[in-house]
């Protein structure tokens, strides 16, 4: 994984929150001698520092060898002044010629002592031109050392512009992959529009869809109720006899039960809406066969069925439900003999069950 801008941000955050991490780090990413410059570089100042006060101090003995050169040279001056008043005053007085000289002697004893002060403070001298030379070779060697921990600087520096030279390529390349990551962020959006181009044009189809098979479901449906009614007396012949089309009739006698308020308009329209209406007789008794069909028969199609035929029923007619189709579950046959209604399959049915129903309608309607 690249290491990137952000991620050395994050480095010198964690780092500010763990101090203790530096020490580590430092040792993971300098050398052995880079981990001791540090120290070398606080022991060279301390020698500097020993050495600047040394020469603080020996600045300072010169100092005071100089005011008291200075002193000597002053009162070498006032010797000479008194000579000269020695001499005029010998000239004066030859008779304190043998005090002149006696004195004169304890000026060379002096000035003796004074030659011998001279050669120790020459000697004092020569011994600080040797430190001075010592101290110059050392500086020299500092010098050279300096020289070195510049070179080992340089080196730093460069390995730096390399570094910044790898990070500068790395945020190149992270801008170029941001750039990347944005076209393929686009190519996305564009796929996202088409995968939702495609789900509004998948949801038409599947309307689409759902109307044509609502309306190829009525088309079954209607060819269903075309085949009971134009072959009811073939279909429904089996078990009631001389049948006919009693539409006009049965409607008849709605209007008239919905005039006497023996039904309403809402019941009118019900048995109007059954899809077959036949009329025959079963052992001589008029009974009236109300179809619903469809292609696939339904629990709503036996409903409508018995509730058109319990309507039927109430204006007179020994009514019974019949529901057909070419396609029938096992749990319609159950539903149909629990509703007391003829169920039928492309004309075919449990004949036994369907005389038990047809016998007990009239039984029913004859008591």
């Amino acid at each position: 994984m690249a290491f990137t801008v952000q991620d050395l941000d994050d480095l010198l955050a964690l780092l500010e929150k763990h101090p203790e991490w530096k020490e580590r780090l430092r040792q993971a990413l300098l050398t052995e001698d880079l981990l001791r410059l540090p120290q070398a570089v606080r022991e060279l100042i301390a020698a500097v520092e020993r050495l600047t006060a040394e020469i603080q101090r020996l600045h300072e003995w010169q100092e005071q060898a100089n005011a008291q050169m200075a002193e000597m040279l002053r009162w070498q001056r006032q010797v000479n002044d008194r000579l000269a008043e020695i001499a005029e005053w010998q000239r004066n007085v030859n008779e304190q010629l043998n005090q002149l000289l006696q004195w004169q002697k304890q000026v060379n004893e002096r000035l003796t002592e004074i030659a011998q002060w001279q050669r120790h403070v020459n000697e004092q001298l020569n011994q600080l031109l040797q430190w001075q030379r010592k101290v110059n070779e050392r500086l020299a060697e500092i010098a050279e050392w300096q020289r070195q921990v510049n070179e080992q600087l340089n080196q730093l520096l460069q390995w730096q512009q390399r570094v910044n030279e790898r990070l500068a390529e790395i945020a190149e390349w992270q801008h170029q992959t941001n750039e990347q990551m944005r076209q393929i962020l686009e190519r996305l959006s564009e796929m996202i529009r088409w995968q939702q181009e495609m789900v509004k044009w998948q949801e038409r189809t599947v309307e689409w869809q759902q109307r044509a098979d609502r309306d190829f479901a009525k088309l079954k449906g209607s060819d269903r109720e075309w085949y009971y009614r134009l072959r009811a007396a073939a279909v429904f012949g089996i078990f009631v006899l001389n049948g006919r089309d009693p539409t006009n009739e049965v409607m008849s006698k709605l209007h008239e039960a919905v005039k006497a308020g023996v039904i309403t308009r809402s019941e009118l329209k019900a048995v109007r809406d059954a899809d077959c209406l036949w009329l025959g007789e079963y052992e001589g008794k008029p009974v009236l066969l109300v179809v619903e069909a469809s292609y696939t028969v339904t629990h709503e199609d036996l409903v409508r069925a018995v509730h058109r035929a319990e309507i039927a029923r109430k204006i007179g007619y020994c009514a019974v439900p019949v529901v057909g189709g070419a396609e029938v579950s096992d749990e319609i046959w159950e539903q149909g003999r629990l509703f007391n209604a003829i169920v039928m399959r492309d004309g075919e049915t449990d004949f036994d069950f369907a005389e038990q129903i047809l016998s007990q309608a009239v039984q029913q309607t004859s008591s």
